[in-house]
């Protein structure tokens, strides 16, 4: 009888975590200024249950949380916790964190605290981070030990109707853990994962999961937080103006003007001036994952990250260009991006050596705009010739007036005065195109941001002048596991503008046979 009493109580909660925060916890979730704040997630994912409770496909489940200190993001992560155990019956909560202490301490300290003397269903275990109500409903607080190889198959196998999954001081959490996570993401009803982190580096899992697809993205800097904003206790015991104004006058200087490759910012009670954070300012106060100083790359992370949060590109009248970065080895993969009206985007990704594989993707590539079009292919080492002799002899291209370009990675640069070769100019140009573009995120690939981000160069000296030269693919795959930048160097060839592509011989139909790398 009690459990169909509390279930009844609870149910119209199930799309309304706020009301349910409210009502049942006192607490209530503290709204952002300038972007979204606790407020915004939640209101968030309540309408992600409610997607997947209609049965809606390809619903948001996964809400990743990068913040300052002191904005209450642990606390708020047990609010979550709570009104998912209580509004789901039955139900399974796993939460995980990198230690005893980050799990018992943290997370489980604030979500027994929360329930306690308010008479909610299910018992808490004491001195466990555990509580159940049903051996089919019950929540649990685990550390992230790898167990000698086998964390994945220990922590995965669990499969309900409605599941929730926390992951505290996400920065620490391994590849394991989030492996047996997204095995248990599968099936159910309602499924819901929580990630939350101050990050510290662009190293760590957290930060590579926020570039997937499908992911919601979340960023609780100080700077937009009410008890910083209006100088008072706002939101009781988080962190004061006081604080963020000593971390200012310690870890930033005043700069000329904005650069968002440094995260420059301005105070409305500090007016007229512009602050250059550095990295610990970024990752304590901002939520900014610190980018590695030592690294030399033309794109920065702010830039790649601008460009992902841009609506609208600076130049939306951009003609069509298309990159084609052809496959050579095994584990190679063939890319086709594109680039138009100031945004890029993937357009295909090929395994096989097959030339009319990469013609038929990249005129389906030339079919999404109309107009003039540019087509790049890597020809080095002369694989990409036969796609472009098919190209070529493409009547529809002709009709367009398509110019198609078989590009030499090591030839020489356009502008030989700055550049060792073409693909060092072709990745810096690219990286200035960047910046006033946007990033297609559906269907693009994690990878890019490394091959773009991590993609390093260093100076060389040639016959007296110093010039910029990029990485060997080899000192990039020993930094990836033998990954190839393949999706950089398609993305490059889409970006960069015409005048680094030497003009093409005219356009012919022939009648030879053409040359096939299959």
């Amino acid at each position: 009888m009690r459990a169909r009493t509390d279930a009844g109580r609870f149910l119209r909660y199930r799309t309304d975590p706020i009301g349910y925060m409210r009502d049942t916890l006192g607490i209530h979730p503290w709204a952002g200024r300038n972007r979204k704040g606790q407020r915004e997630l939640i209101q968030d994912i309540a309408e992600s249950v409610r997607r997947q409770l209609d049965g809606e496909e390809n619903v948001p489940k996964i809400f990743r949380v990068e913040a300052g200190h002191g904005v209450g993001k642990t606390f708020i992560a047990a609010a979550v916790g709570n009104w998912f155990f209580d509004a789901f019956a039955p139900s399974i909560t796993i939460t995980t964190a990198p230690t005893k202490d980050q799990v018992e301490l943290l997370l489980w300290k604030d979500i027994k605290s929360q329930r306690q003397g308010r008479n909610l269903p299910g018992r808490v275990l004491p001195g466990t981070p555990r509580m159940e109500k049903a051996p089919n409903h019950w929540a649990i607080g685990r550390t992230t030990s790898d167990n000698g190889g086998q964390g994945t198959a220990r922590a995965q196998g669990q499969h309900a109707e409605y599941m929730l999954f926390i992951c505290d001081e996400a920065e620490g959490v391994p590849k394991f853990q989030f492996d047996a996570i997204n095995a248990m993401m599968t099936g159910g009803k309602v499924m819901i994962w929580l990630l939350i982190a101050n990050p510290q580096t662009q190293a760590s899992e957290f930060y590579k999961l926020g570039k997937r697809p499908g992911v919601m993205n979340y960023r609780l800097s100080l700077l937009d937080f009410p008890n910083v904003l209006d100088g008072t206790d706002t939101v009781p015991g988080g962190t004061s103006r006081e604080w963020v104004d000593g971390m200012i006058d310690t870890h930033c200087e005043a700069a000329p003007t904005h650069n968002e490759d440094e995260y420059t910012f301005e105070v409305p009670w500090r007016p007229g001036v512009i602050y250059r954070p550095d990295p610990e300012f970024q990752f304590r106060v901002m939520g900014v994952p610190p980018r590695n100083v030592a690294l030399q790359s033309f794109t920065t992370p702010g830039a790649y990250e601008a460009a992902l949060d841009r609506e609208q590109p600076v130049n939306p009248d951009h003609p069509l260009q298309i990159g084609v970065d052809v496959a050579r080895f095994g584990a190679d993969y063939g890319k086709v991006y594109t680039y138009a009206r100031g945004a890029l985007r993937l357009s295909a990704s090929l395994s096989k050596l097959d030339t009319f594989a990469y013609r038929d993707a990249i005129l389906t590539a030339a079919q999404t705009h109309p107009g003039p079009v540019s087509i790049r292919v890597d020809g080095t080492g002369g694989f990409g010739a036969g796609i472009i002799d098919l190209l070529r002899a493409d009547e529809t291209l002709q009709a367009r007036g398509a110019v198609i370009h078989e590009v030499q990675f090591g030839s020489s640069a356009a502008d030989g005065t700055k550049y060792a070769n073409l693909i060092t100019n072709l990745y810096a140009e690219a990286a200035e195109t960047l910046k006033g573009s946007r990033l297609i995120r559906q269907g693009l690939p994690s990878e890019l941001e490394d091959d773009l981000v991590d993609r390093r160069f260093e100076y060389v000296n040639r016959q007296g002048h110093i010039l910029k030269k990029l990485e060997e693919k080899d000192q990039f795959k020993k930094r990836h596991s033998g990954r190839s930048p393949d999706d950089g160097d398609g993305a490059v060839l889409a970006l960069a503008p015409e005048r680094l592509f030497k003009a093409p011989p005219p356009t012919t139909v022939t009648t030879s046979r053409p040359r096939s790398v299959a």
